[in-house]
Parts: structure tokens; sequence; C-alpha cells
């Protein structure tokens, strides 16, 4: 099986509904959005060229948010499958010349993470909490080419907590994830 391994960084645009329960109560006590334009994420890619699967360990992290500065910090493990092809395999022409294969790649891209939510709501003294969260996230991903050490990633996707352990609150989160990234691979 051929394989390669590339490194990509993004910059994440976010906006998350926290909704915060108390006492086990099926309705949540308090409702805040969380809007970052500042949230960072680097990828370990390893790429399995056979299955069209890229393998991903990533970690993230907001810079700043409407409710503080870093309060979220993501850890994941992740798998996608592109559509086409995953860019940058070796093939060998007609004329046993080896060649790269590169071009637009749409992939469907599954996540799960681990994170801490730390929030310190500056309207509200009240609402000041640290949660673990588990987490899933599917994205739709598309590559294109810019060189032939570089791709531009653009990634849409839907963030979802599946558990939560919280301080005072037990925190369901859920909402959009729009990011723009590099990736820099030496196949």
């Amino acid at each position: 099986m051929k394989t390669a391994s590339s490194f990509d960084v993004s910059w994440a645009s976010t906006n998350l509904t926290l909704d915060a329960y108390t006492n086990g109560s099926t309705t949540p006590s308090k409702t805040r959005t969380l809007s970052s334009l500042t949230g960072l994420q680097i990828d370990y890619d390893v790429a399995l060229f056979d299955l069209r699967t890229v393998v991903s360990a990533s970690f993230a992290q907001f810079m700043t948010s409407n409710l503080g500065s870093a309060p979220f910090n993501r850890v994941s493990l992740g798998v996608s499958y592109h559509f086409l092809r995953v860019n940058g395999q070796r093939v060998v022409m007609d004329n046993e010349v080896e060649g790269k294969i590169w071009g637009i790649s749409p992939a469907l891209e599954l996540s799960l993470g681990v994170n801490k939510l730390s929030i310190k709501d500056p309207s509200d003294a009240n609402f000041d909490f640290t949660s673990s969260l588990v987490d899933f996230m599917p994205r739709l991903l598309i590559e294109i080419p810019l060189s032939s050490n570089y791709l531009l990633l653009l990634r849409g996707g839907y963030y979802t907590t599946l558990s939560t352990n919280g301080q005072f609150y037990d925190i369901k989160a859920h909402g959009m994830v729009l990011s723009l990234g590099l990736k820099l691979t030496t196949l």
C-alpha cells in the first residue's frame, strides 16, 4: 500500500451555540453563542493512496473569542475519504516515467475529538466554567493545488458534542466551523 505524510495549518471561523444544563435538567438554564475568527488548527496527515483516504491527528485552539481568550482546545483523530483522488500520488506513466497526480479533490472528513472549554463570560459573572467535552465533526473539504508542494484547503463542517463533564454545568455545544488552510507536502 502506498502511503505518504504531510502537515497542514488552517485558520478557522467558528460560531457555536452553548447550552448549559444544571442538576440533570432537560432544558438549558443558560444559552450563549461562542464566536471566534481566530481559530488555529494543525494537522499531521497520513495518506493511504490505494484507499483514497487520509488519516489525521489534529490540534485546534481559539486564540480569542467573544467569551474570552483561548476558551477552546481540541485534540482529535480523523479520517477523510477523497471522492476523486488523494493529491500527490506517484504513478508510472506509459513510458516508465514517474509522475505525481494533482487536481481539485473534494473529500468528506469525519473526526472524533476531546476538548477543554473554559468560559469566563464578561457579561455574566455567574457563567464561568470549565468543561471537558467529547465531540464529533463531519466536514466537507476541497483541496486545490497551488504548486507541487502546496495545496489550498477549504473546509466547512458541523461541530457537535457527544458527552460532557462540567465543573458547574453540563454543556452541549453545536455549530458551524469554516476554515481556510495550507497543506505542505513533500510527496
